[in-house]
């Protein structure tokens, strides 16, 4: 066998097939989402697609939040939707378009100064499978 079939064969084998076995392994059970959040955050800013800060309490005044999430896993343009919940009840939902493998994505909600207490924010896939969520508190500091 020529040299160059020789290394046309080993990469072949080198390239290729750690591929197809790290597809297999990456394939989803029944109702888990390819999709996956590699980072989401509560957030009072973003700027250049990335959060400014990130806590779990903010006061009555702050304005805004934002809920940034980090996607991996898209095989093709999909969406995600963000699920805003005060004191238990669903306000909002908000779609996002995911247009790659590998993207950063955000929504905005008005936090009304009188809406004090609990909230939570989650990142659900479009067969409704949660794939990350975060709480934090509107409230008063003494």
């Amino acid at each position: 066998m020529s040299t160059w079939r020789k290394t046309a064969a080993g990469t072949l084998v080198a390239v290729v097939l750690p591929t197809l076995a790290l597809s297999e392994e990456q394939k989803p059970e029944p109702g888990q989402s390819v999709l996956r959040v590699i980072r989401d955050v509560v957030t009072t800013g973003v700027i250049d697609r990335q959060p400014i800060d990130a806590a779990t309490v903010f006061p009555p005044s702050v304005g805004a939040l934002y809920y940034f999430t980090e996607i991996v896993g898209a095989r093709t343009s999909t969406q995600i939707t963000h699920a805003w919940y005060y004191d238990g009840q669903k306000i909002v939902e908000i779609s996002l378009g995911i247009e790659a493998a590998h993207w950063r994505t955000w929504s905005r909600k008005r936090i009304p100064p009188t809406w004090i207490g609990s909230w939570e924010v989650e990142a659900v896939d479009p067969d409704g499978n949660v794939l990350s969520s975060q709480t934090f508190d509107v409230r008063r500091t003494p």
